[in-house]
C-alpha cells in the first residue's frame, strides 16, 4: 500500500523502460515528458495507492510542477477510483484539463462506470463546450462508453451534433463514437450517416471503423460504402 505522492513517484521511476518508451511515447503523443512506465504497471500502482490517503496524493500531485505522462495517467487513474462521488467529481474537474493525451482520456474514462450516468453527465455537460482537445474528447468518450444505450442514444447523438470539430483527437473520437453507435444502435444512426451531418473526415472515418467491424454485417457494410464523401 502506497500512502504517499512520493512514494507513487518513486515507483513510477523504479519501473521506467526505455526501449518501451521509444515506443509508446510516439503512440500516446503526449505534451508531457514520458517516463516509459507500462499502463498495467501504472493502473496497478493506482490500485495500491491508499484510498484513504486519495486527498493526500492528489494535493501533492496537482503541485507538482514537473508532471510526466506516466504520473497524470496515475493520478487520473487514483481520482476515478470507486468511492466517495463528490470528492471524484472534484478531483476529475481539477485534473481532466490537465490531460496532455488521448491515453488519458481513453484510460480514465473506463474506470468511471461506477458513476450515475445522469448525475455524471449532469456535473460534466461543460465538456462538451470545452476549450481543451482532451477535454471535448472525455466527454464524447463518455458518452460513447455508457450512452449507446435504447433509452440514450437519442440524447448521446444529439449531443455530439453540438461539438466543435476541427481538432484531431475530437474528430476521432466523435468518429470512434459514431462507428460504435451504428454497431449497437444502428437504426438510430444511419439517418445522420446518410445526411453527411458530421464534417467529411468524421463522417469517413466513422464509416471506415464501423466497415472494419465484425459486428456488423455484409450488407449494412456494403450499404455504408455507399455514403463515402468526397467532399
Amino acid at each position: 500500500m502506497f500512502e504517499t505522492y512520493e512514494e507513487c513517484v518513486a515507483y513510477l521511476n523504479a519501473n521506467r523502460d526505455g526501449k518501451y518508451d521509444d515506443f509508446n511515447s510516439k503512440i500516446v503523443n503526449s505534451t508531457y515528458p514520458t517516463l516509459g512506465v507500462r499502463t498495467p504497471v501504472i493502473k496497478k500502482l493506482a490500485k495500491q495507492a491508499d484510498i484513504s490517503r486519495r486527498d493526500d496524493i492528489l494535493t501533492d500531485f496537482f503541485a507538482d510542477t514537473e508532471k510526466t505522462y506516466d504520473v497524470v495517467l496515475f493520478a487520473g487513474c487514483v481520482a476515478a477510483r470507486k468511492g466517495d462521488y463528490a470528492a471524484t467529481r472534484e478531483y476529475l474537474k481539477k485534473l481532466i484539463p490537465l490531460f496532455g493525451s488521448w491515453a488519458h482520456v481513453d484510460c480514465v474514462v473506463p474506470m468511471l462506470d461506477w458513476t450515475d450516468v445522469d448525475t455524471f453527465l449532469a456535473d460534466f455537460d461543460y465538456l462538451g463546450t470545452a476549450a481543451g482537445e482532451y477535454e471535448v474528447r472525455t466527454y464524447i468518450i463518455y458518452l460513447m462508453n455508457y450512452c449507446l444505450t435504447a433509452d440514450r442514444i437519442d440524447f448521446a447523438l444529439d449531443r455530439l451534433q453540438t461539438i466543435e470539430f476541427g481538432k484531431y483527437y475530437v474528430d476521432m473520437a466523435a468518429a470512434w463514437m459514431l462507428a460504435e453507435a451504428l454497431v449497437k444502435q444502428y437504426d438510430k444512426t444511419l439517418p445522420l450517416i446518410e445526411s453527411k451531418t458530421f464534417p467529411k473526415f468524421v463522417h469517413n472515418k466513422a464509416i471506415q471503423k464501423a466497415r472494419e467491424s465484425y459486428r456488423i454485417d455484409d450488407s449494412k457494410k456494403a450499404l455504408l460504402g455507399t455514403f463515402k464523401r468526397t467532399q
